[in-house]
């Protein structure tokens, strides 16, 4: 621990993969650490991205103790506490719901002077009792970081978005990682359809299905591949099979390589019925492929002009605008193409990591100037 490096405490749920967990493992990874004396501990420090992890030199740790719901949660807070106040830590950021409920309380029973809780999610799909403690924790906190201005204008007129408080950044892309493919990638034959997501009702799954029967009938040489698993699956399968698509609607399961799946791909599908800010709407935007994508939370402000968007729930809209893109090369060419340059321009992971970096300093320099008498500093 050194005077010049600031200690802070990255806290996250599991390491399994997902969105949420994806970003908060880029940040733990890339925040520069001749700045910041890092530690990174997880309610449950287990899961595949665990070993990207340690790639980059970093070691996790668990913090849960066992349910939750039982009386173990307050032995939790306490040691997450102490262990706060011996290592002097000055910056503690939760970036989920469970690490939020652990992390926040015991940062400000150990005095952490600026206390950071997220919700990078909508909020809507969570029980009422979750609701309620959510916006308890980002009240608690000093400060509460979202990922897209929809959940911002949610959180509207709460105590969690008292002015100067509340911070929006983006999620990041890896742009050396997601990129158009090279001439070589070889395609199959007619055009195929990609979506990739957790096999959740909130994901549209079921919706896809039903536009795909439409799709069918006019581009019988379209097919649509859902890549994910979830516990939906047995609900997807049984319709695809009800609707006789077992030829062109295909679930093709889990894979840790998106980029591949994408560069063999011609068209990209966020049917999502709720959506704070997909990061693999920001991978396919960064492949630089055409986009038909559910007018939703915050998917509207990362696609900007460069998707089509179609209302939420409505296979026929999703129909329509896939065989659109099927139909018209010239323009699938040019929405892949601006898709590209936006995620080029508004979203890499260095961006984001800057925007959290940024945010950092300017807290503790705000932290350090209210100890001093004046007023806290408002932020954007």
């Amino acid at each position: 621990m050194s005077a010049a490096r600031p200690p802070v405490l990255l806290m996250g749920d599991t390491l399994n993969f997902g969105g949420t967990e994806g970003q908060f493992v880029e940040v733990a990874c890339g925040l520069d650490r001749t700045r910041w004396d890092l530690d990174v501990a997880c309610i449950r420090a287990e899961g595949p991205l665990r070993t990207k992890l340690e790639t980059a030199g970093v070691q996790a740790w668990s913090c849960g103790r066992g349910s939750f719901k039982s009386p173990r949660l307050l032995g939790a807070i306490r040691a997450l506490s102490s262990r706060l106040r011996a290592r002097k830590v000055r910056i503690v950021h939760s970036f989920d719901f469970y690490s939020n409920v652990l992390g926040v309380p015991a940062a400000r029973m150990a005095g952490v002077p600026v206390v950071i809780a997220s919700q990078r999610d909508l909020g809507n799909l969570r029980p009422p009792l979750q609701q309620r403690l959510q916006r308890a924790m980002l009240s608690l906190a000093t400060h509460v970081l979202v990922n897209s201005r929809a959940i911002a204008d949610r959180l509207a007129g709460s105590r969690a978005a008292r002015s100067g408080h509340l911070s929006v950044i983006h999620n990041g892309v890896d742009l050396s990682r997601f990129g158009p493919p090279p001439a070589s990638v070889r395609r199959e034959p007619g055009i195929t359809v990609t979506v990739l997501a957790n096999l959740r009702p909130e994901k549209g799954i079921l919706q896809i299905v039903e536009a795909a029967a439409a799709v069918r009938q006019a581009s019988p040489e379209t097919r649509v591949d859902i890549w994910g698993e979830g516990p939906l699956r047995g609900e997807a399968e049984a319709r695809i099979r009800s609707l006789g698509l077992s030829e062109c609607v295909r679930l093709r399961g889990s894979t840790r390589t998106p980029e591949d799946v994408l560069r063999r791909s011609d068209i990209f599908v966020l049917p999502s019925l709720s959506e704070a800010s997909s990061n693999v709407l920001l991978e396919a935007m960064a492949t630089g492929l055409p986009v038909v994508a559910t007018r939703i939370g915050g998917t509207p402000a990362l696609v900007g002009d460069a998707a089509v968007l179609v209302p939420p729930g409505d296979p026929a809209a999703l129909a329509a605008a896939l065989l659109d893109l099927a139909g018209n090369p010239a323009l699938a060419t040019r929405l892949g193409a601006a898709a590209r340059s936006r995620a080029l321009a508004e979203f890499g992971m260095d961006r984001m990591l800057e925007r959290v970096d940024t945010l950092y300093r300017g807290l503790l320099g705000a932290d350090h100037t209210s100890r001093l008498g004046a007023p806290m500093m408002s932020r954007p």
